[in-house]
């Protein structure tokens, strides 16, 4: 007695059980390990320290031509600017730092922008936004003028010639408002021929990468320098961030030190020195003109 065919209807039912079955667990494996380019992101392929533009350094020009300093920068941001551990100790002495196989790439950077690296911006504290920066509620009155931002006083009282920006951790409960606001820093900071450079955050607490989205399209918009800080520490341990996802994790401030380069804090200081180096290059470049 011969044996009777399967139905089609029954293998085409087995092959689409198979296909939804693959699905959902490539599905499953990409919740697993969510990455910019899941939202479709192009900012994280940008690389660390960027060259600047013409324009970029026609705005440092300028404002240098006009009584900005260009051996002063600001730092405009929130508790990690506003901390010690941010370039601070590169206003005291080597017993606070070591800058082992870096120390003659270095040492003319923090010798040529003295008194900025541990200065106590008044555009810069813990848990500020883009927006913190614009209002004057923030506004310290027994220092600044009565008609004066956060960001326009240290701008009067410092005098940069350009500023360096890390803003976005404490917009990622409001994203929304996040961009214009950062846009406003922007052109404020153009209009007085002040250089902002823009730095990307290492945390994601927005969940969809959107608010360092943000900041990459803003520098590419302005023609601005766009520090790619998040790019740096992606190989670390948990992306060089500790449980709470959002604050670096920390290492004394030491380059002779492999372990150093396990840690989030080490990096921040290393390409803000680095970052710090290239705008030096170009200051002395369009001064030489």
């Amino acid at each position: 007695m011969k044996k009777k065919n399967k139905p089609p209807h029954s293998i085409f039912l087995y092959l689409l059980l198979l296909l939804l079955f693959f699905l959902q667990l490539n599905e499953a494996q990409a919740q697993e390990s969510v990455s910019p380019a899941d939202f479709g992101r192009t900012w994280q392929g940008l690389p660390v320290i960027p060259e600047l533009s013409e324009f970029a350094a026609d705005v440092l020009l300028t404002g240098i031509r006009n009584g900005n300093n260009p051996a002063a920068f600001s730092k405009i941001g929130d508790c990690d600017t506003s901390t010690t551990w941010y370039l601070s100790d590169y206003d005291l002495d080597e017993r606070y730092y070591t800058l082992g196989s870096y120390a003659d790439q270095f040492n003319p950077v923090i010798h040529f922008f003295r008194g900025s690296f541990d200065r106590r911006s008044l555009a810069a504290k813990p848990g500020f936004s883009a927006a913190s920066v614009l209002s004057s509620y923030w506004t310290d009155y027994s220092i600044c003028e009565a008609d004066e931002i956060p960001l326009t006083c240290e701008y009067r009282i410092h005098n940069p010639a350009f500023a360096l920006i890390s803003l976005g951790t404490n917009d990622g409960y409001n994203p929304p408002a996040f961009k214009e606001n950062l846009r406003a820093i922007i052109e404020l900071t153009l209009s007085q021929n002040r250089l902002p450079v823009l730095m990307t955050k290492a945390d994601n607490v927005e969940g969809d990468f959107s608010i360092n989205q943000d900041i990459a399209d803003l520098a590419m918009e302005y023609d601005i320098p766009l520090w790619n800080f998040w790019a740096v520490i992606q190989d670390l341990p948990n992306h060089g961030l500790v449980e709470d996802g959002i604050h670096l994790t920390f290492y004394k401030n030491d380059f002779s030190d492999p372990r150093a380069f396990d840690y989030a804090w080490t990096y921040r200081n290393l390409t803000a020195l680095q970052m710090l180096e290239k705008v030096m290059q170009r200051i002395f470049e369009i001064q030489s003109r």
